[in-house]
Parts: C-alpha cells; structure tokens; sequence
C-alpha cells in the first residue's frame, strides 16, 4: 500500500498493520528471489556436471576404441612375426599374450630445430571442461590416460617450405635463395621512455607527421580543438593520446600503439606514461618491447626532476627514501625486461638556457650515458640526438621544419645524424620462428560468433586455420583471420591494419612477408597481430592469456612456484626477508606473490653468500617465489617474454628477474 495516503479516517492501530505488512511483503518477495536463484545456480551446477559425465564418457569410449585398434595392430605383428601361425580364436592365453604387448609404443620420429619432443613423464594437464581453470594429475581423471598418450605422441613438424621461409627472414641478404632472391623487411617494436613531461606524446605524434603516416589536415584539426580546450601546444600528442580523459589531463595512461616504417624497418611504437601511478602499464608495454627511444627533456630543473637518485616515498615507516626520478626507474626496467639498445632523444632543447646549447647537450648525454653503461647496456648500442618534438627540428631531414633559425643554430655545432636516421641505426632483432607458438593477449573483442583478440606473437607464427589452445583455461579455438599491423598510407589512420605503400624504401629492393610462399595470412614473432578466434566462449579470455600450441608438449607450463635471479633496486626502504609479500608483474598480468626462500645473495666483488637472511639494495640473488594463482609461466632460456617479471611493493618497484627453473 501507498505510505502517502489519506489516513485521517483510519485507525492508527490500522495504519500500522499495514505499513508491517508492506515490509513483510517485501521481505517475502527478498526471500523468494533468493531461492529462485538458488534452484538456477543449483540447476546449473547439474547441468555442468552432467556435461563433464559425457565428456568423461566420450574419452573413455575413444580410449577404448584405441585400446582396440593397438590390439588388433599387436595380433597382425604377432602372427607376422610367427612365420603366418594363426591364433585360434578360442585360446584365450594367446589373446591374453598379444594384448600384454600392447604397451610398447615405437619411438618417435625427431621433429625440426625448435619444436623436440620432452621426455616423456608424468605432468600437469589442464582440462580444456573445466570451468575454474584447475589442474589435475595425469592419473586423476579417467580421460588422463588419453592425455597422457596424447602427450607422448611425436610432436607436429613445420612443413619444409614453410620452415625455408621462416630460416630465410632470420637469414637476411645472406639467405636470399630460400627467400626468393630479395631481403625481407624487418620488424622492431620500440618503446617510447621517460619522465612525464618529457614531450614523449608529442615526439611520437611529430615521428608519424614527418614519416607521413598522418596528415596536416588531421594536425589542423588536432589544433583547433585543442586550442578550444586551452591545450594548444598537445596538438601532436592527441595523435598517441586519443582517450577523452587522456587529453582532458595532459597525461598518458595507456600505452598507445602506433605503426610507422622508415627505410630499414617496420616499427611498432609504444608509448608508454611517464607518471609512478601507472608504471605497471609501463611495464606491459616494455615486456613487448625490443628496442627503446628515451626522450629526456632538457630544460633547467626537468632533466633533474627526472634524473634524481632518490626523493620522496617508499614505504611509510620512516626508512630511506625509494623513489627515484622516473627516467632511472624507466631504464633498469627496461633492461631487466630485456631492452638492450637505446635512442637517447635530448629534447626540448630549444627552450633550454640558452637555446640549443651544446652545454647542456653534452652535460646530459654524460649523465645518462654513465647510468645506462652502469645497467648493463653496451656504449655501442646506444646514440644520442638533440630534437625538439614541438618544431621539428633534427627529427627528418626531409620536409618541412617550423623552426628554420632553431635548425641552423643547431647545425653550427651538431653534424651527427637525425632522429630518424638514428632509429635506422638499430640491430634488426632476431626472432623465434621455430620455436612453439606464444602469443601474449592483451586485449578482447566478441564479435557476433567469434571472438577477436589482439596480441603480440613472441615467438613462433600464428596462421589461419590452426588450432590453438589458450591458457591457463586450457580451452581450443580454431583461428579464423589473422591480420598484422602495419603503418598506414598518409591520411589515414597510424593505428590502422591496412596494408601500407612503403615511404622511403625503394620499389622491389624488399619485399613483404606476406610475398613469401607459405606465410600468406599469418603473423610471425614480433608482430602485433589482431587474430580472430571461434569455438570458444568469450568470457574465457582475457587479457594476459596466452594462446598457444595445442600439442601437449609444446605448450608452456602453468605452475605457481618458480626459481629465478633478481636483481634488486639501489634504494629498498625495507630489505627484502623471507616471506615478503609482493604484487609480480608479468606482461599484462599482476599477481599477488610470496618469497618462500632467499637461496642465495651476491654483490660485485664480494662472495657468494647461501641462505642469506635479507637483501638488501643492489644485490643479485637467487630466490624461490610462490604466486597466489597459477599463472602461464617459462624459463627465461625457452621464452624470454615469459620468464621475465619485475616485483613490486607498496607501489615502488623492488626487484626484476629472470626465471631459472619452474618448479612444480
């Protein structure tokens, strides 16, 4: 009844017998809606256990069946092998002999370079009908015996045309008769570094602009609407920035993917934020990485900001202080997530005091040169170009520059190469086609019946028509497209999977992979490749799976506990004691973990120490992590990507590492 009616005729005695009974009613109908729900989850329930009992059922069947064929396979070798004596149908102990002698399977053939067998031996299975994701021994489930024999059979081998092909893109010019006479185009994915503000955005939007991948039509209409929001000098950064909030803020959140293609290489660009509050989107983007351009501001008190050892932070119990400025924090991560060759990218330095000088110039590059040599990176793999992202000036020396005076003042003292030019310096990266399939998810869209996820393929290929399996769910999917990034013609979108006329590569001295027998609609290690999947429910992916081979031993391991070496940041507010609770961060993925055991410690030019009891800053160590989930896991020496990981705590980064062994 309505608690705004009339009630002057009524007695108060009967006003609040039904107002109790309005609230009885509603607490009745509470109750209802929960046993409803409780007869549909329990409905459901019934329904999935009845589909595993037929699943269970089915491979029973198969694996009889199997049993079966062996069994008459076995009798025709036996009565083979006794000169043509026939076994009597009635003489059971000889049937009882042959069916003894099923079990000896004939060895497997050896399969190419990359793709070997493992012993065989009792491991893990993930079942592809199991909802939660959990993993049961090779004896626990009735269909694990078909599993296992699954397992042990040889492994599928590349076609030998196909294996040519993939041999001839590591090959280059030296291998150009299994290529088809001509150099195929490398591919390099390159993360854009550095402390926010540093004009990261605002160099990668001016390095689509000058290799014309986007148009002054598009940059025009970039600049009125930024100029409507007061942020006209953003212009070039909304090319990467292209989230309303993003340009609301000024600030990167996400990486942003872009393509651009100078006359060597085919480059993805990624450009990372530069704010401590989202270096973990930092640390997905470098974990795809083979390269890096660190752009460093280089106007009075940023280079500084951004360069500090040390400031506020860390953990708050009053200990040293953690954080340091984000251009240091962004190149130890870089390294440790396997970064190693740079483009150091001065820019900014027509708004320094005075313009362009060669001071400051040089100032920097010795600073920044001495802590990169300090990381681990080699002098040789490293370059450094003043820029100025805003103007143009010494990014291409083709086109138009809108700082002509800056350009000249530049040049009176500068004689080594443009940005451009320096990127074409990089070492073309060699990739794992051989190697079984991974592919790194990083995003997902349905798509009517089929599912679209878009990734990076860190090492073997991916063609359409496979079959693949996606973990650690374990459920298969058939790929229905695929389709590589690629830049774009100019005036269309960078961001775009369109196939590109080159710029600046001379026609037919290269070709595309797409012009190789055998690898027509397929992406290949190191590509950025949208894949469309069917046969799986959408639901089951997210980001950081993995899709993998679907032959069992091809497939990584799915484990919680691992072994690795750690190398720990400079500046620990806290030391690092057995049992310290961290947050791992691999690829696109963060998982709660524990130290269960601190192995070992060292520190250049002192001893190995065993079973230290804490860690400090600055040491190498050996160490024992348990994650709170299981998690698609591989030693560093057979997936790089997957063996690689940075630990954090309380928001600081404490630790990056390699994985040693996986532990079961």
């Amino acid at each position: 009844m309505s608690r705004h009616r009339n009630i002057r005729n009524l007695d108060e005695d009967d006003y609040y017998d039904d107002y109790y009974d309005d609230e009885d009613d509603y607490y009745l109908e509470q109750q209802r809606e929960k046993e409803r729900k409780q007869k549909e989850e329990a409905a459901r329930k019934a329904k999935e256990n009845q589909r595993k009992q037929q699943q269970q059922q089915q491979q029973q069947q198969h694996q009889q069946q199997k049993q079966q064929q062996q069994a008459k396979g076995a009798a025709k070798k036996k009565v083979g092998s006794t000169g043509g004596i026939s076994v009597a149908s009635g003489n059971k102990g000889a049937q009882k002999g042959i069916a003894s002698g099923i079990s000896s399977a004939s060895p497997a053939t050896k399969p190419p370079l990359g793709l070997s067998v493992e012993p065989a031996k009792k491991r893990v299975a993930w079942s592809a009908d199991d909802a939660g994701g959990t993993c049961s021994s090779a004896d626990a489930s009735p269909g694990a015996a078909a599993q296992q024999q699954e397992a042990e059979a040889p492994a599928p081998t590349i076609p030998p045309d196909v294996l040519a092909a993939l041999r001839s893109l590591n090959g280059g010019a030296d291998d150009k008769s299994s290529a088809g006479g001509s150099a195929v185009r490398s591919h390099l994915s390159m993360i854009v570094l550095g402390h926010v503000d540093a004009g990261k955005s605002t160099l990668t939007g001016r390095l689509l602009l000058s290799l014309r991948h986007v148009s002054r039509r598009q940059l025009e209409k970039h600049q009125r609407s930024a100029a409507a929001v007061g942020k006209s000098s953003f212009a070039l950064a909304w090319f990467a920035d292209e989230s309303e909030s993003e340009r609301e803020r000024g600030v990167t959140v996400d990486v942003a993917t872009k393509f651009a293609r100078t006359e060597k290489f085919d480059f993805t660009l990624l450009d990372a934020p530069g704010h401590r509050d989202f270096v973990p989107n930092m640390i997905a983007g470098t974990a795809s990485a083979d390269a890096g351009l660190l752009v460093v501001a280089a106007t009075t008190g940023e280079f500084e900001a951004g360069f500090a050892g040390g400031g506020n932070g860390g953990d708050s119990d009053g200990g040293a202080p953690q954080m340091c400025g984000q251009t240091r924090e962004h190149i130890i991560l870089s390294r440790g997530l396997g970064v190693t060759q740079f483009v150091v990218a001065v820019n900014k330095l027509d708004a320094a005091d005075p313009a362009w000088s060669r001071e400051r110039f040089e100032h920097i590059k010795s600073m920044v040169l001495d802590f990169l040599k300090q990381k681990g990176f080699k002098e040789k793999r490293i370059a450094f170009v003043p820029v100025s992202g805003l103007t143009g000036v010494n990014v291409m020396r083709e086109g138009k520059v809108e700082d002509e005076a800056g350009w000249r003042q530049l040049q009176k003292w500068y004689k080594g190469p443009t940005l451009v030019e320096a990127l074409n310096g990089f070492m073309p990266a060699k990739r794992e086609f051989e190697k079984p399939l991974r592919v790194v998810v990083t995003d997902v869209t349905s798509e009517g019946k089929n599912v679209t996820v878009r990734g990076r393929v860190v090492q073997g290929f991916i063609r359409a028509g496979d079959e693949v399996v996606i973990l650690p769910v374990g459920d298969a999917a058939n790929v229905v497209r695929v389709e590589r990034g690629k830049a774009s013609r100019e005036g269309d979108s960078p961001y775009s999977f369109a196939s590109p006329t080159p710029n600046g590569t001379a026609e037919g001295k290269e070709r595309e992979v797409e012009d190789i027998p055998g690898l027509q609609n397929c992406a290949l290690a190191g590509d950025v490749a949208e894949v469309t999947l069917s046969g799986i429910d959408p639901a089951r992916l997210s980001p950081g799976c993995i899709a993998s081979h679907p032959h069992p031993s091809l497939r990584p391991p799915v484990e919680r506990r691992f072994e690795a070496r750690v190398l720990v940041m400079d500046r620990l507010a806290v030391p690092i004691i057995r049992g310290s609770q961290v947050l791992l961060h691999m690829q696109s993925v963060d998982v709660p973990a524990i130290l269960t055991k601190l192995v070992s410690s060292e520190r250049r030019g002192e001893r190995v120490r065993q079973n230290p009891r804490v860690l400090t800053g600055g040491v190498t160590a050996t160490v024992e992590v348990t994650l709170s989930e299981r998690l698609v896991i591989e030693e560093s020496s057979k997936c790089k990507s997957l063996g690689r990981f940075v630990l954090r705590r309380g928001g600081d980064t404490i630790a990056v590492g390699l994985i040693d062994q996986v532990l079961n």
